[in-house]
């Protein structure tokens, strides 16, 4: 049952995103006097439909998107000369790309407020440079930091001699000296103590997305306190847009590594078992919905917002992708025209929108098909 309630939550996301989305384009060429002419969720036959001054709302058949009708952005309709003041290529450059803009924009300040409203209910978790816990052993030896004499509740001062200040400074001193004997300064009641460290040399994982690549490093077996930080509404907010932030760099980065590598998810056709995963194996929309109702199943809801509002930023990100019939297609047009001051024919993108739009039915029906037959291994168990 909580798996179910968990897809039912994204495609609820989903269908909420899509109409905010196109109502980011909507209110945009309203506000610069553009005419709207249609604003439907989904595609296909009108299930129902209503009409609102001179613009018709309605809902389609196929759920998996929407639009808006702009008038003058289709290169093929006919628009009667007393309407060419009100039509998309009519205004300036600026009003334009805010238009084209606007959809995405929505995706990034709903993000920030799913994640401020998370962040702030749940708070952030914060290392402390103080031992949590000291383990008894590290791989096959004795725990280095045991055997020194090192206790939970102790706080770091230096290594080596090195100040350490953050718990993430800890790792690249020890790392690196394996069987080199460390003076690690800690303060206990009160009291700064001198411990002779040496770490043992363990083989750990290099590449998260390649568990193959590992290399010997230094251990001390020590794990930090963990305390979590929590404000008011406008650090909420900040960590918000932190986040935002944070998740739309990744979007970028991701959306650069899934052209870069579609070999390798072509190469999965192939393959048998479940998957994990990657960067560079990505999740169709079934695979996502099942990664919402996993996250449901297994209890972990701080993760399932957090999933959903990263899935928000992405999807915005690849909307701005340069690339044509998508919004950032039609801006590098927009940027195109700017920079020779030539008007460029909107039928002459349509060879390259239609060879994308290729592309991306036959990258869906692969990734739906890795989606049922190799499903990704439950992120959340």
């Amino acid at each position: 049952m909580t798996f179910t309630i968990g897809i039912f939550i994204f495609i609820f996301t989903l269908l909420f995103m899509v109409t905010l989305h196109e109502f980011g384009h909507y209110i945009a060429a309203r506000k610069f006097g553009i005419k709207v002419e249609e604003f439907f969720v989904g595609f296909g036959p009108r299930l129902f439909s209503r009409w609102r001054g001179e613009t018709e709302f309605g809902v389609k058949a196929i759920l998996l998107g929407g639009y808006v009708k702009i008038a003058g952005m289709n290169p093929f309709q006919e628009v009667p000369p007393e309407e060419l003041p009100r039509t998309f290529g009519a205004k300036p450059a600026w009003q334009r790309a805010i238009v084209l803009l606007a959809g995405s924009a929505t995706h990034f300040i709903l993000a920030v407020v799913i994640f401020g409203v998370l962040i702030g209910v749940s708070g952030v978790p914060e290392l402390r440079t103080t031992v949590d816990e000291v383990a008894e052993t590290v791989g096959d030896e004795p725990g280095p930091a045991l055997a020194a004499g090192m206790r939970p509740g102790d706080k770091l001062i230096s290594i080596d001699g090195t100040r350490i200040n953050e718990w993430d400074e800890v790792r690249p001193l020890i790392q690196p000296n394996g069987g080199e004997e460390l003076i690690v300064e800690v303060e206990r009641n009160g009291e700064t103590l001198e411990l002779p460290v040496t770490p043992v040399e363990v083989e750990a994982a290099t590449d998260p997305n390649n568990p193959q690549a590992t290399q010997l490093v230094g251990q001390i077996g020590v794990l930090p306190r963990v305390e979590v930080i929590k404000g008011g509404p406008l650090w909420a907010l900040g960590q918000g847009i932190t986040t935002t932030g944070t998740a739309i760099k990744q979007s970028v980065i991701g959306t650069g590594q899934i052209f870069t590598s579609i070999d390798d998810i072509f190469r999965e056709l192939g393959g048998s078992g479940d998957r994990e995963i990657t960067e560079t194996q990505p999740v169709g929309l079934v695979g996502v919905a099942r990664m919402a109702g996993q996250a449901t199943e297994s209890g972990a809801i701080e993760s399932l917002v957090s999933f959903l509002g990263f899935f928000i930023v992405f999807v915005g990100v690849i909307n701005l992708a340069p690339i044509p019939p998508l919004d950032g297609g039609h801006l590098l047009v927009l940027g195109l025209e700017k920079l020779t001051r030539r008007t460029i024919d909107p039928k002459r993108v349509l060879p390259v929108a239609g060879v994308f739009l290729g592309f991306m039915v036959i990258l869906t029906f692969a990734l739906l098909f890795l989606d049922v037959a190799r499903p990704v291994i439950n992120p959340f168990q």
